[in-house]
């Protein structure tokens, strides 16, 4: 599965996350192993900060969202998914791409 086609087979559980106000409404994907192909990837997702507080350590936060996972995709499409990584508000950029600068 490339990565495109995850991102479509991950709209329900992104969804269901952003409805149940767990992450912010983007997922952002990376290849596990780059350059392999086939690859698995890594969900990275900006949590929203009053959940991380109730979760109180982001074990139980992964947990709930592994819960989310197994109610929103099959099988097929977890199989291509290496890790789940969570990230707070104040960690964004370790994970958003740079803007892209206009060229002059």
């Amino acid at each position: 599965m490339d990565k495109n086609e995850l991102i479509g087979k991950l709209q329900d559980f992104k969804q269901a996350c952003y409805d149940k106000g767990y992450i912010e409404n983007e997922l952002y994907l990376q290849e596990a192993y780059p350059g392999v192909i086939p690859t698995s990837f890594i969900v990275n997702m900006i949590a929203k900060k009053q959940w991380l507080d109730r979760a109180v350590h982001r074990g139980k936060a992964l947990d709930q969202l592994i819960d989310v996972l197994w109610e929103t995709t099959e099988a097929k499409t977890r199989e291509n998914i290496f890790t789940l990584s969570i990230y707070g508000e104040d960690e964004r950029h370790k994970i958003e791409p740079p803007p892209l600068k206009q060229s002059a």
